[in-house]
Order: C-alpha cells, then sequence, then structure tokens
C-alpha cells in the first residue's frame, strides 16, 4: 500500500460530515518534534498535547479541499485531514484509531498550528523569541503573508513551514482551515504501539 491510497482510506473513515472530506492529498514537509505535539489555533485559551511521538524529523501528509468562488475565480484551499505517519501505510491501515485527549482542540478562524510544545513555549510570556519574530502577532502575520503568496503553479498554498527555534530546530506547520476544533486521534496496532497520529476536524 502507498501513502496516497493510506490516506484516502483515512479520510473516508474518519473525516465526518462537519468538515468537507479531502479532495488532493500532499506531502507538506517534515516536522521535528523534540516535545509532545500541539494542534490548534495560534493562541488557543485552551490546548491538549499529543504525546508518543518519538524525537526526530517526521513527515506529515494533509488532505486538502479547495472552494471556488464563481465571482471572482478565487480558489480558497483549507486543510481538513493531516497525518502524522510513524510506521508503514499498510501498518497504519490495520491500525484502530481513538481518541488521543478526550477533548476537542480549537482551531481557527481560518488557521491551524501543528509544532511541538517546545515552538508553541517559543511565544509563552518571558521567553526569547525567535529571530525575527517579536511575537505571536509576527509569527501569525508571516504564516498569513506565505498562505497569500501563490505556488509555482499559481495557487493558493494549503501549507506554510517556519523555522521557530534553531537550537532544536523546532518548526511550525501551518495551514488554512475551515473548522472550529479538531480532534486528535492515535492509531495503534494490534500491540498497543502508536503507528500514526491523525488530525481531523470537528464541531
Amino acid at each position: 500500500m502507498d501513502i496516497d491510497t493510506l490516506l484516502h482510506q483515512l479520510a473516508d473513515e474518519h473525516v465526518g460530515d462537519s468538515w468537507d472530506r479531502p479532495e488532493e492529498f500532499h506531502h507538506a514537509g517534515d516536522l521535528t518534534v523534540v516535545s509532545n505535539l500541539v494542534f490548534s489555533c495560534p493562541d488557543p485559551s485552551e490546548f491538549s498535547e499529543c504525546s508518543g511521538v518519538p524525537a526526530g524529523r517526521h513527515p506529515v501528509h494533509v488532505g486538502v479541499v479547495r472552494t471556488h468562488d464563481t465571482e471572482t475565480g478565487r480558489e480558497t484551499p483549507a486543510v481538513t485531514l493531516v497525518l502524522v505517519p510513524l510506521a508503514a501505510p499498510e501498518v497504519i491501515a490495520e491500525a484502530e484509531f481513538e481518541d488521543a485527549v478526550e477533548d476537542y482542540q480549537p482551531l481557527g478562524p481560518d488557521l491551524g498550528f501543528l509544532w511541538d510544545a517546545t515552538a508553541m513555549d517559543a511565544f509563552a510570556p518571558g521567553r526569547p523569541r525567535p529571530a525575527g519574530l517579536a511575537d505571536l502577532d509576527a509569527l501569525v502575520a508571516r504564516v498569513e503573508a506565505g498562505l497569500a503568496t501563490p505556488d509555482g503553479a499559481g495557487r493558493a498554498p494549503a501549507w506554510v513551514d517556519l523555522p521557530i527555534d534553531e537550537t532544536t530546530g523546532a518548526n511550525l506547520l501551518a495551514f488554512p482551515v475551515s473548522a472550529e476544533a479538531a480532534l486528535c486521534l492515535e492509531g495503534r496496532d494490534a500491540d498497543g504501539t502508536l503507528v500514526a497520529l491523525l488530525f481531523t476536524g470537528t464541531m
């Protein structure tokens, strides 16, 4: 099984009616993981960390749906599925997925940030800021500028990848989203080993 087939299967099984089923799938880049993962809006009032992903660089795959404004011709992408695979696609395909935190992660209104707690903490009060980013507003502005810049094919990007912590290599993958909240689902094999994290929308 290849990763594209797996992503189609996971979209069929886990993307609910409240978030549109993806029409296209992409490798959005690699995320450097130092600590627990968070997928939420840029400045959530509350959030839960998704644990268990080993430290290192991990690929991140996304499912994207695009809406079209018939009057302006403008195309707007939204990411409705995010997969962090930790095993081969055929292993993940057989995994059981369950809610990792039994709570929702607030998204939006237009952005979802996937980063680890180390990168997120760089914008906590009293912490030294990453180079060139005075505060969280500056980070959001840079993300929005990246998402507003057409890609090589002239299409609106569905993600941006920004470095956050030079010491650890922690980075941020940011996406346009259309849901109010996300679920963090853990995929585990028959032995209980974590083989993937899957983020989908809810509400």
